[in-house]
């Protein structure tokens, strides 16, 4: 299957992507550097069969469709019976806000895959945004909401009906929810989550009002690269349920709480909605079209449409098969990404390895210890005074087989006095002399403060540190 993948987030620029052959790996790939594409064949049309060999071609986790609130009918195709259904069968005149998919759960899917079969007369179009982005924004205008998200996360409380009622967005039944077939099953399986409650109203036709546990609601999101680049997230589908939670059953003023059970304030959930609105990206559907997300990275939303119009959807977890670095020939076994890496609270915070304060007669020995251990981000510094032993702890893992120099992540940092456009080379220079390195991955300012250029052979004059071997240590009885 012959396919071209267009960026969407980058708008008109976007290049096109020529995709010969498309593996789970360079897929995996195109979604960490782009988060968004739009795939089409390159000659043709690509019809619902072909939606489904195509996602399962990539060879991703199955991932059930379990805790939405969205109305769905499933469909089958040959590639398989249960892999893709309707994207929600909400009245055409209701918008349906951003969200991740099943952010309101612990454990949301890694990708969403859309497939428009009959594209909509008027509107219908799936807006989209980058959550790194919105996140950004509420840190930088909203900082003590961000803070409460993160140190509580979020509750959402919808009441769901026993049947699903397609005059709603949000009308899925318990049953079809939690895959369940009366209330004992439903309390059976809620009751399994720590934190999350109920209640039954019968007054109702047996509806249930369910408050979840605390989920995460902002997460740190590395990609699948070895080198990983980690991005915080607004990762959760608090603005969807301010403003769309509403039919007979939901109040949408009523459908969030932070962890601890505070009420979280609507004018900052209007800003970010508004914020989210004002910097989504449209893209108007065409029949065969295939929308991929990286639902860890980007927000989706739905249009009000005029019929008719059917657009499809398929959700999926991560790679089946793991990346991992090879295995040493020394017998040393490394992980990729030991669970070590990471601190235990959410969001996950990686761990790196820094060599402040760490004694240049022993950082060697560290260096190559800490490689050895798993590590593999190393935050190093000029002013740390140490780089050449961590250089040469590097220089000695590589020799031995633990790592290649593509499997590390090396931070370090310009110094106070080389901020001035023709010194940084020279700064530059010594750090990657010191480390034995072509090149680091991550060069930082130290502080935001100059100061006066001070050569590094005016610093460290060479009878300072005996490079010549001049100097005499004299025996002192003082």
């Amino acid at each position: 299957m012959k396919l071209q993948a267009t960026p969407l987030l980058e708008g008109d620029s976007a290049e096109v992507i020529q995709i010969d052959e498309l593996s789970s790996r360079s897929f995996v790939d195109l979604l960490d550097a782009n988060k968004a594409l739009l795939f089409q064949a390159q000659d043709g049309h690509l019809s619902v069969e072909d939606f489904g060999d195509f996602v399962t071609s990539l060879e991703l986790e199955h991932y059930p469709y379990i805790g939405g609130a969205a109305p769905r009918t499933i469909i089958p195709v040959k590639a398989g019976k249960d892999i893709i259904f309707t994207a929600n069968e909400s009245p055409p005149q209701e918008p349906i806000p951003f969200h991740h998919e099943l952010a309101q759960t612990p454990n949301p899917p890694e990708y969403v895959f859309f497939y428009c079969d009959v594209p909509a007369e008027q509107g219908g179009q799936t807006p989209i945004i980058d959550s790194t982005q919105v996140y950004r924004f509420a840190k930088d205008n909203h900082p003590d909401f961000i803070d409460k998200l993160v140190k509580h996360g979020a509750r959402y409380i919808r009441t769901l009906p026993a049947e699903d009622d397609p005059s709603s967005p949000i009308g899925r039944s318990y049953k079809n929810t939690w895959n369940v077939a009366n209330r004992q099953e439903l309390e059976d399986k809620l009751s399994e989550k720590d934190g999350c409650s109920w209640e039954w109203h019968d007054d109702d036709g047996g509806s249930v009002r369910v408050t979840s546990e605390a989920v995460p609601a902002i997460r740190l999101v590395g990609e699948h690269a070895q080198n990983q680049v980690y991005q915080w997230t607004f990762a959760n589908s608090i603005v969807a349920a301010f403003l769309g939670w509403q039919d007979s059953r939901n109040d949408r003023h009523d459908a969030l709480r932070f962890g601890n059970m505070e009420r979280m304030p609507e004018d900052v959930l209007q800003s970010i909605a508004d914020f989210m609105h004002n910097n989504r990206v449209m893209y108007k559907w065409k029949s065969g079209d295939i929308m991929a997300l990286n639902n860890r990275l980007v927000m989706h939303s739905r249009n009000p449409f005029t019929r008719p119009r059917r657009v499809l959807a398929s959700i999926w977890g991560g790679p089946k098969e793991k990346v991992r670095m090879a295995q040493p020939s020394n017998g040393v076994a490394v992980g990729l990404r030991p669970e070590s890496f990471y601190l235990d609270q959410e969001p996950a915070t990686p761990l790196v390895f820094g060599f402040w304060k760490v004694p240049n007669e022993k950082c060697e020995e560290v260096c190559y210890q800490a490689i050895a251990k798993g590590y593999r981000r190393l935050d190093c510094a000029c002013d740390y005074g140490n780089e050449a032993e961590v250089g040469r702890g590097i220089a000695r893992a590589i020799q031995d087989g633990l790592v290649k120099r593509e499997d590390l992540f090396v931070t370090s940092k310009l110094w106070n006095t080389y901020h001035k456009p023709e010194h940084v080379p020279l700064a530059m220079r010594k750090t990657l002399d010191d480390l034995q390195l072509d090149y680091v991955d991550e060069y930082l300012i130290h502080f935001p403060i100059s100061m006066e250029f001070v050569d590094f052979k005016d610093k460290y004059p060479p009878e300072w540190t005996n490079l010549e071997g001049k100097m005499v240590i004299v025996p002192n009885d003082m």
